[in-house]
């Protein structure tokens, strides 16, 4: 039986202490929260509940504040059971959305607990969810070929969810996953992200030279290893000809945009490099200048005849045929049709193959001057 209470007094104007609040979340829907009671160890119970809007949170709300007052507050021993996902939103919600992840990290979070953890553990209680439990749930995700990294993500956020929550809370005395082993297993290698060997590499840059779009794009990725979100971002002032080099300060990243109905969806936006260190300048070879140079004449020549600004020190370096930043799904696309056309010898090639190609060069380089 709830152990009832003195009832607050009702105060006018404002919601009194401990008689629930209403905020929007960053991602657009309506949360209301209130405490509902107490723990023995003197921390507050928390209700949430979450709507499309503020009215339908209210209404909810003052159904939780009724509650309060009709029947006292609640008094839940440590341990007391509770369902585990219930108890699992509730953490991710309030400690781990809203502490500002980026969204593409917040909806990789999102996308493991709706289609991993939450079926797994439906409807059974914390206590129940115990180290066998857990560990066969791990070695389900490897059969169903999982990535190990993606394994080890999930088994660090639910870590998370008993050490900084469950844990604190009471609702258990230790780390049930502490024990779990996540099983290793050799990655197979991907052709896509295979470096070019040098046949292939000879007969890339022989197509790409009569391309117009791609010539540049390609050149640029095999001789200076930028990553293609780099190659994006870059502006016309982020190329010296004076000094032959260029400039990497920004890159085209994706953010994550959620609908009032709990809907997402990808717009590629300028963003911060991948890390601090990638803020740098670097010179670049002769083929490079001039293969810019080349392009910047193209460009000039199609601002005559579309009266569209390709070459200001403002613009991107590559654009749309409109002007407009490219993204990086457009230029996957632009890649995958030429290959279609051409089909090297079915050798699958993608932007990041390009770019480890680079790397090799440099080490294939080295070796010769040994």
């Amino acid at each position: 039986m709830p152990r009832k209470i003195k009832e607050p007094e009702k105060k006018n104007g404002r919601r009194g202490n401990n008689e629930g609040s209403i905020y929007q979340r960053k991602d657009g829907r309506w949360c209301a929260q209130i405490t509902m009671g107490y723990m023995d160890t003197g921390k507050p119970i928390m209700k949430y509940t979450y709507g499309a809007s503020r009215q339908e949170v209210a209404k909810k709300l003052a159904k939780l504040t009724n509650e309060v007052f009709e029947n006292g507050y609640t008094h839940i021993a440590p341990g007391e059971s509770k369902v585990f996902n219930e108890l699992f939103e509730e953490w991710y919600l309030t400690f781990k959305e809203a502490t500002g992840i980026r969204s593409t990290t917040a909806e990789k979070l999102r996308n493991y607990t709706k289609n991993h953890i939450y079926p797994a553990f439906d409807r059974l209680l914390i206590e129940q969810v115990d180290f066998l439990h857990l560990q066969k749930f791990f070695n389900g995700l490897g059969n169903k070929g999982l990535c190990q990294e993606s394994r080890k993500q999930i088994k660090q956020l639910i870590n998370q969810f008993y050490k900084n929550y469950a844990i604190k809370r009471g609702l258990c005395r230790e780390n049930p996953i502490d024990s779990v082993n996540i099983r290793t297993k050799e990655r197979p290698i991907d052709d896509e992200h295979k470096a070019l060997d040098p046949v292939m590499r000879k007969r890339i840059i022989t197509l790409v030279n009569n391309d117009e779009v791609l010539k540049p794009i390609i050149t640029v990725l095999l001789l200076t290893g930028m990553r293609p979100g780099e190659l994006l971002a870059l502006k016309w002032n982020d190329m010296n000809f004076d000094d032959a080099s260029i400039s990497i300060r920004q890159a085209v990243g994706r953010e994550v945009v959620f609908n009032d109905d709990g809907s997402s969806y990808r717009k590629d936006i300028l963003t911060n490099t991948k890390t601090v260190l990638s803020v740098r300048s670097f010179k670049v070879p002769k083929s490079v200048v001039d293969v810019l140079l080349e392009w910047k004449e193209y460009q000039k020549e199609q601002e005559k005849k579309k009266n569209v600004d390709f070459t200001s020190s403002y613009c991107h370096i590559f654009t749309t045929k409109n002007g407009d930043m490219r993204t990086y799904s457009g230029l996957r696309n632009l890649l995958r049709r030429f290959l279609t056309r051409n089909n090297p010898d079915g050798h699958r090639i993608n932007l990041y193959s390009v770019r480890h190609t680079f790397a090799t060069m440099l080490l294939e380089k080295k070796r010769i001057l040994k």
